[in-house]
């Protein structure tokens, strides 16, 4: 049996909400799939029915100062994170944390918004956006909003993000 039925690519934070909330079963973010993949694989993770790429949505690949803050897109690889002189100059443990992520191959791939859906306690990347105090912007169908990266946690492995509820991205002081 495959892992997903349908794969889809959109190109806005709006087609991936539609796409997210209105396909025939089980719909599920990707970007890097470094976790996620891996978990299907191995039956860790519920079955999916449709994987919806972020990858080609400009907003969540985004690396850039919006309102006097840092704005890292959760579909930034750790890769850019941790070699950008921007990151660097404004949250530079942020910086060093994604570089200490896996190998090469990993942080090619691999995002600071998966790092944050998959909320394991141990993830380098969620450990330092979590000290530095950054805000995830949540958006769904109805809105978007801002939330403390902790309130995000139910406990380890456990996200109290929703089905059609999408990580935009952080926010740094």
């Amino acid at each position: 049996m495959p892992l997903w039925q349908t794969y889809l690519r959109p190109h806005s934070v709006d087609e991936a909400l539609r796409a997210l909330t209105s396909v025939p079963g089980p719909a599920i973010p990707i970007a890097g799939g470094t976790d996620l993949l891996l978990d299907l694989r191995q039956g860790r993770h519920r079955p999916v029915h449709t994987l919806v790429d972020v990858t080609a949505i400009p907003e969540m690949t985004a690396l850039e100062i919006r309102r006097e803050r840092l704005y890292v897109g959760a579909a930034v690889p750790l890769r850019r994170v941790a070699t950008s002189s921007l990151v660097r100059e404004h949250a530079r443990a942020l910086a060093e944390a994604c570089d200490l992520i896996g190998g090469p191959q990993v942080r090619n791939v691999a995002t600071l918004g998966g790092n944050v859906a998959h909320a394991l306690p141990a993830a380098d990347g969620t450990i330092a956006l979590m000290a530095l105090d950054a805000q995830a912007e949540i958006a769904t169908l109805q809105g978007r909003r801002l939330s403390p990266l902790g309130e995000l946690f139910r406990g380890p492995g456990q996200s109290v993000l929703q089905e059609g509820e999408l990580i935009l991205g952080f926010y740094l002081p």
